[in-house]
């Protein structure tokens, strides 16, 4: 494994985010020069690129590699996004009923945290409650109430969402991911490269639901789902507060999906959807996932179903809406 003092500065500290898509290749392009297998992979080589970077191994941390990994992952997960972007929508005008709470016995939370949301989540509603009273105040002061009032109470939806474990079915990348994944990475270990892109990029996802066509009753879709980096971080403070004072940890499992039967609406014992960490690696394996895939290699299962990457074990089965959804997906 190469040690975080030798890896690129793209990886350690100067990881773009929050900047549109084609400034954050441009700005990798500038940084290395050139970008060959970024351009062979939008020009087409899809799985050859990433196999080429797989056998860098851990070459893809340092320079002159890293800014060409990193832009390989970029492009990658800016791709995916539009896919759900497009299968949201045509869902969404389906009449598919999305179950945003479908994770919410997964989500894990330390105590403090679970108080300190609690606590937020209070204060937010009483601070909406008194911002929608009618005051006295001059016109001016009672314009700036009701200009700030959506951002609070978007806010204040947020600290709900967070508290109930909600999911919605694309939910935007958080705040600084770079200090997230340094908070996550420096008790359990480091986030594959592919991950660290997903959750720079996508966020979180969740097109679980309802549907008599797409996903009715008794048939295991496993419709796609990777839970946000908000999920992750809560995870590990509550696996430190587990260990507490243990000589050893076990390894920390990265939460990423329901076991298919509760994506279909009903108890199932089988473990959920995890990647081990430590991963200081491009992609890694999705534990428990039926098809033992890499993560991008399991997102490209998704979107080859349209979504519904469980219809490869049904596929006597499958909708034609199925068949419509992935006319419409773009390669990874």
């Amino acid at each position: 494994m190469i040690e975080p003092e030798r890896r690129s500065q793209w990886i350690t500290y100067r990881w773009p985010v929050k900047v549109e898509h084609w400034v954050r290749i441009q700005t990798l392009r500038e940084a290395a020069g050139s970008l060959p297998l970024y351009e062979r992979y939008v020009a087409g080589d899809f799985r050859e690129v990433w196999t080429e970077l797989a056998a860098k191994g851990d070459a893809i941390w340092l320079d002159p590699v890293a800014a060409d990994a990193l832009a390989v992952c970029h492009e990658t997960m800016h791709r995916a996004k539009t896919n759900i972007e497009i299968l949201v929508g045509a869902l969404e005008t389906e009449g598919y009923e999305f179950s945003p709470t479908v994770y919410s016995p997964y989500w894990r939370k330390s105590q403090q945290m679970q108080e300190w949301l609690e606590a937020h989540d209070q204060n937010s509603q009483i601070l909406i409650a008194s911002m929608q009273l009618p005051l006295k105040l001059p016109e001016q002061l009672n314009a700036d109430r009701q200009h700030r009032l959506p951002q609070v109470m978007e806010t204040a939806r947020s600290f709900r969402e967070h508290l109930l474990g909600i999911v919605r079915p694309l939910l935007p990348p958080e705040w600084g991911p770079q200090s997230w994944f340094q908070r996550i990475a420096s008790p359990a270990g480091d986030l594959p490269m592919s991950l660290r892109a997903w959750h720079s990029t996508v966020g979180g996802v969740n097109l679980v639901g309802s549907h008599p066509e797409l996903a009715p009753p008794g048939i295991e879709c496993d419709p796609l789902f990777v839970a946000p980096l908000r999920c992750v971080f809560d995870g590990v403070e509550a696996w430190r507060v587990d260990h507490a004072g243990a000589k050893e940890r076990p390894p920390f499992q990265m939460p990423i999906s329901p076991p298919p039967g509760v994506k279909a609406g009903r108890d199932d014992p089988r473990p959920q959807y995890v990647v081990t960490l430590p991963s200081a690696t491009l992609d890694a394996v999705v534990e428990n996932e039926p098809h033992g895939l890499h993560f991008v290699d399991y997102l490209r299962l998704a979107f080859e179903w349209g979504g519904f990457p469980g219809y490869a074990e049904h596929q006597g089965k499958v909708p034609a809406l199925v068949g419509r959804l992935r006319e419409q997906m773009l390669p990874l």
